[in-house]
């Protein structure tokens, strides 16, 4: 009975999120009318001088109480600390009763939605008032319409906090439950792409509950829980830190060389890739755990995701960092390269792109790599002018052309000049 239990409220979950992302789409097409546009702007304004005036008059208050902003506290997803006192908090919302006449310059502050909604109106009217004293702005949106952005602003409003208390609790608790962990990683996907929500998550607790689900019998949990580790840690400096001092980036280094799904190694590597690119400390980590070698291994491969993946953040941890140039040239990444070239099988796919732009970044400057690409057997000079007579004028491959040109440039250029030399002669 507790599964279906949890099955069911999961589907009332499901149900309320599929709603909410519904209002939400209808509230970016309402709000393409030009006077709805001036309306959320006058909200914006109105709860912006509000915040002011009470922040204002907290500061001035003898009381000593620690002031919260009642709009805050009500409409906001908040933060774990907000959440821990926000009953304890006092309201300091100016009040009045419901019949009392409010002066023209001094309205009713709002303590919900519906009079912020209605404070704003008024405070637009009052905006152009002179323009035409005659029309009343607070009564020109029909009831329709005030009560459709209404229901889609409350639908907008959600305690994050909690939410991902509730997604925590989810996935703990139903780690053998497929189609309820799919949906909570969804929910979970749509919060931490915020960096503080990420954040929050991390400092939840939340992390432990993802490893199960890396090491699980099912592959699109497991590629769901490594694509939710990427969306941690992107652009994200104290979540790529967090997640450092774990064991996750063992994990997803298994993930991508022993995993039986493709999928699951693709989505590993974009969370390594994720974790490890502009982060010193992560990228020490990860050639400390000989994750270059995890990355040849992908590259030879010749599966064309996980090549592409592999080159380009090859390609990024070269740029200006000669100690990662060094690392790969002492394990022969160079001559590696040069052999995966294909002008044949792999010509008119994206793998030849992504080699030659890893190979341009790792020459770069190089002048061991440089003369590595020029030993014989390696016919690196042969393959680099095939492609380029074979994609001459094909804007598909002008990328790859670039990459083409920088290479011949960096390696051969020298004997390019002494062939015409020769022929001048």
């Amino acid at each position: 009975m507790k599964c279906k239990q949890n099955k069911g409220e999961e589907s009332g979950e499901e149900n309320r999120e599929t709603k909410r992302k519904g209002k939400v789409k209808l509230l970016k097409t309402f709000l393409e009318d030009k006077d709805h546009k001036d309306l959320l702007t006058n909200i914006k304004i109105t709860t912006a001088s509000i915040v002011d005036s009470q922040i204002s008059e907290a500061s001035t208050s003898t009381t000593g109480d620690t002031y919260q902003n009642p709009l805050t506290t009500t409409m906001s997803g908040n933060s774990e600390d907000n959440q821990e006192d926000s009953q304890a908090q006092p309201n300091l919302a100016i009040e009045y009763a419901p019949n009392q006449d409010i002066p023209a310059r001094q309205p009713r502050q709002p303590s919900n939605l519906q009079d912020l909604l209605r404070y704003a109106v008024e405070a637009g009217s009052r905006s152009r008032a002179q323009e035409a004293p005659n029309i009343n702005r607070a009564a020109s949106m029909n009831e329709a319409n005030r009560g459709f952005l209404l229901d889609a602003l409350n639908s907008m409003m959600v305690n994050v906090g909690a939410e991902l208390e509730k997604i925590i609790k989810t996935l703990k608790e139903n780690q053998d439950q497929k189609d309820i962990c799919i949906g909570a990683l969804d929910n979970l996907s749509d919060y931490v792409c915020s960096i503080d929500y990420a954040n929050d998550f991390l400092k939840m607790g939340g992390l432990p509950v993802l490893q199960p689900l890396l090491e699980g019998s099912d592959p699109e949990l497991r590629w769901r829980a490594a694509e939710t580790v990427a969306d941690i840690v992107q652009n994200n400096p104290f979540s790529q830190n967090f997640i450092i001092q774990t064991d996750f980036l063992n994990l997803l280094l298994t993930s991508i060389e022993h995993d039986s799904n493709t999928t699951v190694q693709v989505k590993s590597l974009y969370a390594v890739s994720c974790l490890v690119r502009d982060n010193e400390e992560c990228l020490k980590e990860f050639i400390k755990r000989d994750g270059f070698s995890v990355l040849l291994r992908c590259i030879q491969s010749k599966k064309e995701k996980l090549v592409i993946k592999s080159c380009f953040l090859i390609a990024c941890l070269c740029t200006d960092n000669n100690q990662v140039k060094q690392v790969l040239l002492s394990m022969g990444m160079v001559e590696q390269m040069c052999v995966l070239i294909d002008i044949e099988d792999a010509l008119d796919t994206e793998m030849n792109e992504h080699l030659l732009s890893a190979l341009a970044s790792l020459i770069k400057d190089s002048t061991e790599a440089q003369s590595l690409c020029r030993l014989e057997p390696l016919n690196l000079k042969f393959k680099l002018n095939f492609i380029k007579e074979k994609h001459a004028g094909n804007e598909v491959y002008h990328k790859e052309l670039e990459h083409v040109n920088s290479v011949l440039t960096e390696v051969f250029e020298e004997d390019s000049l002494e062939e015409f030399d020769h022929q001048d002669r």
